[in-house]
């Protein structure tokens, strides 16, 4: 990850993502520099890099739904971490407490403390911006003035001419579309590092199908086995952190946000769409080392299994670019304003086919998808020859 300072760290277990995240926009919004993990997400040993943000930050902001302590009595749980990292560094922590969380009658070791920090309650939705402003008031970090300056400009415009009816609506309508840019784009910023990891495992496996058909050298052969065993090993191990740390993003929406949507042309369906495909690339990356690990222990060697594996490894890139266009058709129906994140992030992307603006017709993205299952296509019949 770039070296880049914070104002403030956001920690949260998965099962609050929604409400850590609504909060990250908000704190942004009002002009500060939030850490927000899958926001910056970068290839590496991610969660160590993490106590590295946690030191250079002035506040760390903790957000606990119900249990969210129960598992900080285990030294490896990466919660207990962070606050630990937060209480060693005399970081100025903020307890945001939600519906149903109450602090536990025995403290992990170490966090005993927590309770004495001034925390907020965040348990009504209908009362959230109080509690984001109350948050704020016991922030140590100060917005940054040029965005003070331009949001109290654009303020006083629209009170001025749409009165403050008008000024909460647009608020509504930033904040929604912007949580969609972001959590799209920090789903395919790990889409992203999946597709490097599967580009590792198809080198090794070219690799290895090169010295299987020019050596008989049986322990030249093991050492090869061994070798994409391991880099298969990686791409399986890293696929497990992905899947538990970053699920896929679930979009849900109140009956004003769904008029944001219709106005935008953006299909509730197509989101769920884009849920699910995210799930599916968990699973067929999934599938996609068994069968490398099952070619290997049970020796399947034969021409129609090996190429069965590579088409495996093959298109599942193809598949990913296609989605990658689907996100991008996405993406430009979004305002400007919500695509900060994706053009932050894009810059990191060579996995990804470059050069694809956001100005392009949904027609004209499709077809690049519809491109990208042909090639896959004609990978599998070419395997059957």
């Amino acid at each position: 990850m770039e070296k880049e300072n914070y104002d403030i760290f956001v920690s949260y277990r998965r099962t609050s993502y929604d409400t850590a995240n609504l909060i990250a926009v908000k704190l942004r919004h009002a002009g500060y520099k939030v850490f927000f993990d899958v926001d910056t997400l970068t290839a590496g040993k991610f969660n160590e890099q993490l106590l590295e943000v946690i030191k250079g930050c002035k506040d760390f902001v903790l957000v606990l739904p119900e249990g969210a302590l129960d598992r900080c009595h285990d030294e490896g749980d990466w919660i207990r971490r962070e606050v630990m990292c937060a209480i060693e560094n005399n970081k100025n922590i903020i307890p945001v407490l939600l519906d149903g969380f109450s602090w536990p009658k025995e403290f992990p070791l170490g966090m005993e403390e927590l309770p004495n920090y001034q925390a907020v309650a965040a348990v009504n939705r209908e009362y959230f911006d109080m509690s984001i402003q109350r948050l704020q008031s016991y922030l140590k970090s100060k917005p940054q003035s040029r965005w003070g300056k331009k949001i109290a400009i654009v303020l006083a415009v629209l009170l001025v001419l749409f009165g403050i009816g008008f000024g909460m609506v647009w608020h509504i309508v930033d904040v929604t579309c912007e949580s969609i840019g972001t959590r799209e784009s920090g789903a395919m910023n790990v889409l992203a590092l999946m597709e490097s990891d599967r580009r590792d495992l198809e080198e090794a496996l070219t690799t290895f199908f090169t010295i299987m058909d020019a050596t008989q050298d049986q322990q030249q052969l093991e050492k090869a086995e061994k070798n994409l065993l391991k880099a298969n090993d990686v791409v399986k191990k890293n696929l497990a952190s992905y899947r538990k740390t970053f699920p896929a993003p679930k979009f849900t929406f109140n009956s004003v946000e769904n008029y944001i949507l219709a106005y935008y042309k953006i299909k509730k369906e197509e989101l769920d769409a884009f849920t699910a495909g995210i799930e599916n690339y968990y699973d067929s990356q999934e599938d996609m080392c068994k069968s490398v690990e099952e070619m290997v222990k049970e020796k399947s060697y034969s021409p129609v299994e090996k190429a069965q594996v590579k088409v495996s490894v093959t298109c599942m890139g193809h598949f990913i670019n296609a989605f990658y266009y689907g996100y991008l058709g996405e993406m430009s129906l979004l305002p400007k304003s919500a695509r900060e994140k994706h053009f932050e992030l894009a810059k990191k992307w060579t996995q990804f086919p470059n050069g694809t603006p956001l100005d392009l017709s949904q027609e004209e993205y499709e077809g690049f998808q519809m491109k990208e299952l042909a090639m896959c296509e004609e990978e599998m019949n070419n395997s059957q020859k």
